[in-house]
Order: structure tokens, then C-alpha cells, then sequence
């Protein structure tokens, strides 16, 4: 005669907990057949998913920055006046300083 504790059925001997849940055997061989290459920078930056009115205000605002190559050329000129200007103000000044410190 069974008891009650001793009479179970097997289907819980059946039933067995899964010991593999995740391999990653063959990736690193299938990966490399082609070669892992470096992802290509993007000439622009992606306007995608920024605030849509920074977005527009930057467009106008490069819009309004934009001038002739007359301009361009004559700011060029200006630029290099006042580098040389600058440079010349700095060579005085270390000579006045030499000066300074020989009395």
C-alpha cells in the first residue's frame, strides 16, 4: 500500500531546467570572414531628433553670414594688416623690456 508522501508522479523528473540559455560560439569567426571595419564619419552633422527652431534659426543665421568674395578677400587683407601690426607692437615691447631690464 502507498502513502500519500511516498506515491508522486515523474513528471517533475521530466521537466529539467535548461543549463544553456546563450552562446556566442561561432559570431567572432563569422565576423571577422569580412573583416571588422571602422563606420565611416558623416561629412555633416545629423540635424535628426535636435529642436526643429534651433534647427531653422541656425539655417537663417549661416544664411545671413554669407558674402561676396569681394568681401572675403578684403577681410583677408585687413586680417593680415593686423597680424602684422600686432606682431610689430610685440616685437617693440620685448625691445623695451630688454632695455628696461640692462638699465
Amino acid at each position: 500500500r502507498s502513502h500519500g508522501r511516498l506515491a508522486q508522479p515523474n513528471c517533475f523528473q521530466a521537466a529539467m531546467a535548461k543549463s544553456k540559455n546563450h552562446t556566442g560560439h561561432n559570431q567572432i569567426y563569422k565576423n571577422h570572414r569580412n573583416g571588422i571595419k571602422k563606420t565611416r564619419r558623416p561629412r555633416k552633422m545629423s540635424m535628426q531628433g535636435m529642436n526643429c527652431r534651433f534647427v531653422r534659426n541656425q539655417a537663417y543665421a549661416k544664411r545671413g553670414m554669407k558674402c561676396s568674395d569681394e568681401d572675403a578677400q578684403a577681410r583677408k587683407e585687413a586680417q593680415k594688416e593686423a597680424q602684422k601690426r600686432a606682431e610689430e607692437k610685440k616685437a617693440a615691447d620685448k625691445e623695451k623690456r630688454l632695455k628696461e631690464l640692462e638699465e
